[in-house]
């Protein structure tokens, strides 16, 4: 059937609209979202079901038949949001819509009716968002957005329109605004664990399972809330560093390096230094037992970008690894991970979290290894850490371990503090 066999009226309906406009054609579940008229929509959701593609949809539907509105795509990052837009352009110039563009950039199209969409970051405190009035804003991985950005900063910019606020998002701790909103009468609710996609093969889950832990698995494929109420760094401390950058490499990083093992994984994270505050530039993690293979890629990065100091684990290696690191040219410093060490890297790192001189990029699997560490105090009053079950944590040492370069002093005192 087409276009010109539909009605203007039929085109009303959001899923007509998908399907002969934009040449989408949802599954039975995203058709439920794009018909819901509710001002509050929240989606939790796993990879992999569509939930930013259905949104793009019923977004540029709502732009298309509501004249001189404006919708905002608000992200953690510009870079999150500006992958909703490009999903949303893309079925505009492939659609007969393109007639009816009147201006578009990398950020932002306007149509002829003189509705806006409009791609923003929302940053650390929401300042690229004020000024803006809004009819629709659309929170793209709403649970990865500082909570006081969305309560103070987003919400009351809906006031004098009247208007929606759609959030989506693979949920990520239990001390957020999207987690409230998924307990609250007030908003139509869509549960999409990643299995809802009858394109994803169980294949393919049992493989991600074993590849990312039971835990991780649970929250980004089956879209459930776990609570931390044991992480040693809990999700808003981390979600408080949180920045929106880009990471590069450089010469003169610190880099610090986790051989891994058989049950863990290799993982390498560089860090740069600017006075007393520290940004991660680069992380990478590798299913390998093997260390020669990541001293290797080690190497290549040196000659590309020669680094300042290189600070990895030894523990239990000796010194085989840090003499075929040295045989390759890196400038390698090897640290043994007993007890008091550990206890030293992983409260100096919190200490930074907790004095914002640590920033982090956006990065799910760096976040997930730092959320996953959890302390327990012994009799004695020392800190004993391990993972979560069904986590990984090697990014978080790498991490600890290249801070520890500038800040291996002892402060465990005013670590202990920070955790009672």
């Amino acid at each position: 059937m087409s276009t010109r066999n539909i009605e203007i009226e039929e085109l009303l309906d959001p899923v007509n609209f998908a399907k002969y406009i934009l040449n989408f054609e949802p599954f039975p579940y995203q058709v439920q979202l794009l018909r819901d008229p509710s001002k509050r929509i929240i989606v939790c959701a796993g990879r992999q079901v569509g939930k930013s593609t259905t949104i793009a949809v019923k977004a540029i539907h709502f732009a298309v038949t509501h004249p001189r509105t404006t919708t905002l795509i608000v992200s953690a990052t510009l870079r999150q949001s500006m992958l909703m837009f490009d999903k949303i352009l893309e079925h505009v110039e492939t659609s007969i819509l393109r007639k009816s563009v009147r201006y578009k950039s990398r950020t932002r199209i306007r149509f002829n009716n003189g509705s806006w969409i409009i791609a923003l970051p929302c940053g650390r405190y929401g300042h690229t968002l004020r000024g803006f009035t809004a009819h629709l804003i659309i929170l793209d991985e709403a649970a990865f957005m500082p909570t006081e950005v969305i309560e103070n900063v987003v919400l009351p910019m809906l006031a004098t329109t009247d208007g929606a606020c759609w959030m989506l998002s693979t949920p990520w701790g239990t001390d957020h605004t999207f987690y409230k909103a998924w307990h609250s009468p007030d908003w139509s609710k869509y549960h999409w664990p990643t299995s809802v996609n009858p394109l994803v093969k169980p294949e393919f889950l049992e493989e991600q399972r074993r590849l990312i832990g039971e835990e991780r698995f649970r929250i980004e494929y089956m879209a459930e809330f776990l609570a931390d109420e044991d992480a040693f760094l809990p999700i808003s401390l981390l979600r408080s560093c949180v920045d929106d950058y880009d990471m590069r490499l450089e010469p003169g990083l610190v880099w610090g390096y986790d051989p891994g093992g058989k049950e863990s994984l290799a993982a390498v994270v560089a860090i740069k230094w600017h006075k007393d505050k520290a940004r991660v530039m680069f992380v990478k993690t590798f299913k390998t037992d093997s260390y020669v293979e990541v001293n290797h890629f080690l190497r290549d990065m040196h000659e590309r970008y020669p680094m300042a100091k290189l600070i990895f684990d030894k523990t239990g290696i000796g010194n085989a690894i840090e003499e075929h690191l040295r045989e390759l040219g890196l400038p390698a410093q090897g640290v043994v991970l007993n007890q008091t060490k550990v206890q030293e890297i992983l409260f100096n790192m919190r200490v930074m979290l907790e004095n914002q001189q640590l920033i982090l990029p956006n990065d799910r699997e760096l976040l997930n290894h730092l959320n996953a560490i959890k302390a327990t105090r012994s009799w004695s009053g020392k800190y004993s850490f391990e993972k979560r079950l069904g986590t990984y944590d090697d990014l978080a040492y790498a991490l600890a371990l290249a801070l520890s370069e500038k800040y291996a002093t002892d402060i465990i005192s005013v670590g202990v503090k920070l955790m009672k």
